[in-house]
């Protein structure tokens, strides 16, 4: 169940790849830094042009594209979880192998379905682009989103078949100042 809550945490923070967000029960989300940590990586995150809106209704909603460079069969990924002043949790998950994790979570299943997201190998090379039309509600779960304020940093490395890929992150989640 760690394990679970830990996949949850780390497909939300990811999922949640946000340049700036308005608010949700008070709260908005800003990514302080999304960056690629490596020139050749399997999965890449643009430049700019790319984020999560989360709005005033509490619906999350991608923009802009990360990019599947070249296809995979596997995805050995070790991720690394920082949240002040929790401990850091790290771990590891075969992204290609979730099939227990989605059924067990269908929540999880939803978003990435909604995203776009692979949640099977093989995966093509391709564009995983968000959009407005592509909404996920956190409506249920908005008395809690306060629970993660703070800064959060998450580091993925992920070993494919065909290379690696690696995907540095820190995101904000703050009360909205009035006045």
């Amino acid at each position: 169940m760690t394990q679970l809550k830990n996949i949850a945490a780390l497909i939300f923070v990811f999922g949640v790849i946000i340049r700036f967000g308005d608010a949700c029960n008070g709260y908005s989300l800003k990514i302080l830094k999304a960056k690629n940590c490596l020139d050749d990586s399997v999965i890449k995150l643009p430049e700019k042009d790319f984020g999560v809106t989360l709005d005033n209704d509490c619906n999350l909603y991608g923009y802009g594209c990360l990019e599947i460079t070249k296809g995979f069969k596997s995805a050995k990924t070790t991720y690394h979880v920082k949240k002040p002043p929790l401990p850091q949790m790290d771990g590891d998950i075969e992204l290609c192998d979730m099939t227990d994790l989605l059924k067990k979570s269908p929540d999880i299943a939803k978003t990435l379905e909604v995203m776009g997201v692979p949640t099977k190998c093989p995966v093509e090379a391709k564009k995983v682009c968000g959009s407005e039309d592509k909404k996920i509600s956190l409506g249920k779960y908005k008395n809690q989103i306060g629970m993660g304020a703070g800064k959060t940093d998450v580091k993925l490395e992920i070993e494919h078949d065909t290379g690696k890929s690696c995907i540095e992150l820190t995101v904000s989640l703050s009360k909205v100042r009035k006045g």
